[in-house]
This record gives structure tokens, sequence and C-alpha cells, in this order.
């Protein structure tokens, strides 16, 4: 299975609009009209791919799936220590999130849902990899565990503990950016910082503690 996504250009700006649309007004409010201004192009374009609404939702999932999810698992080079590996996750994850800003939402609200469309998602194109972002997260923690270099814990556990971590900040920007007076205009250099907390809060709460005397 090839990692790159195997869509053309008009396909691309068609999800992307589509992903924007979406996680503002969900698959029920979202318009076809406004999906095809936002991409540039014609509505009759979007029917003559896609068919119908349902029918580009579905894409929507499979394209977030196969071009973001994997593209990180495939990009993370686990290194020699568990630092490196959780280190580099992060830097990919955020850096996703920032760039795509609308996804969080749009995720969210699958899964408010239940999550019908994206487990169906994950399931036909994700898990089936050998380096998918799971395995590769736990086979990294489980030989750091087998080192000494981290206690022992769930890395299932950790790795749902690092997501939400990472995903809160842009999930719950409207709120923060209320509560936390600048938060807008420091979001750079808040955002950089948060990098750093995360990884500092994780991997030296996993590392081994020193026996109180």
């Amino acid at each position: 299975m090839d990692t790159e996504t195997p869509y053309s250009e008009t396909e691309e700006k068609i999800f992307l609009a589509a992903l924007e649309e979406f996680s503002l007004h969900g698959k029920q409010g979202a318009r076809m009209q406004q999906i095809a201004d936002r991409a540039g192009i014609t509505k009759a374009l979007i029917h003559y791919y896609f068919r119908s609404k349902d029918r580009l939702y579905e894409a929507v999932f499979a394209f977030v799936v196969r071009r973001y999810f994997i593209n990180i698992g495939e990009n993370i080079q686990p290194g020699e220590h568990f630092a490196d590996t959780l280190r580099n996750f992060i830097d990919r994850y955020i850096d996703l999130l920032e760039k795509q800003p609308a996804l969080p939402f749009f995720i969210l609200r699958d899964i408010a849902e239940g999550a019908p469309v994206l487990s169906a998602k994950i399931r036909e194109h994700l898990l089936p990899r050998k380096r998918n972002l799971p395995f590769l997260f736990v086979s990294s923690f489980e030989a750091a565990v087998a080192s000494g270099e981290i206690r022992q814990h769930d890395p299932i556990q950790t790795l749902i503990t690092v997501m939400g971590a990472c995903i809160y900040f842009f999930a719950g920007f409207p709120v923060l950016s209320v509560i936390i007076p600048g938060l807008k205009r420091e979001r750079a250099r808040f955002l950089a910082e948060r990098r750093d907390h995360i990884f500092d809060i994780v991997y030296y709460g996993l590392t081994p503690r020193a026996e109180n005397r």
C-alpha cells in the first residue's frame, strides 16, 4: 500500500473545502454550494466526482486518514530512545493540527455521533498497515521499558494521554482564548511552549524514580 494519496488536484481542493465546511456545520448543515465556493469550482463538478453529500462526507474521512494519520506514522522514525519517538510524535501531531485547524472539529463531530465513519475508515486504511501509529508508539514504548529508560506503564493509556494533550489546545482554543489573556496574540509562543510542556510531563512522569530515603 502506497503512502501517497491517489487523489487529483481537483479532488484535494474539494476535500479541503469540504473538511472546513463539515467542521463548521456538520454533515447535515453543510451545503454543497458552499463547498464548491470554498474550492473555487462548480457544484456540478463536485457531484460529478462524488454524486452526493453522503459520499463526499465518507470520502473526506478516507482522505483524512490516508493523508494525515497514515502520514504521521510513516514519517515517525523511532529513535534510539523513547524520548526521541515521543518528541517526534508530539511535534508532528501538533504541526498537523496547526496546519489543519478544522480537523479536530471535523473529527469530534463524528465522534459525538459514535464515530461510525471515522471508525470504518481507520479499520479500512490505517490498521492493516504494519507501520501504523499505535504499533510504532507501543513498540518503542515497550523497548524503552525493557531497556530501563522508562517505567512499566500501559503504552495505550500513554498514547491516549499524549493525543488528548495535543488536541485539546486546538479543540478548546475558542474557550481558552477567553480564559487566558493574550492567548490569541501569543498563540505561536504559547504553542511552542506547549510542545515542551507535554513532553516534559509525559516523559519525566515515566522515567524511573529514585527510591525515597
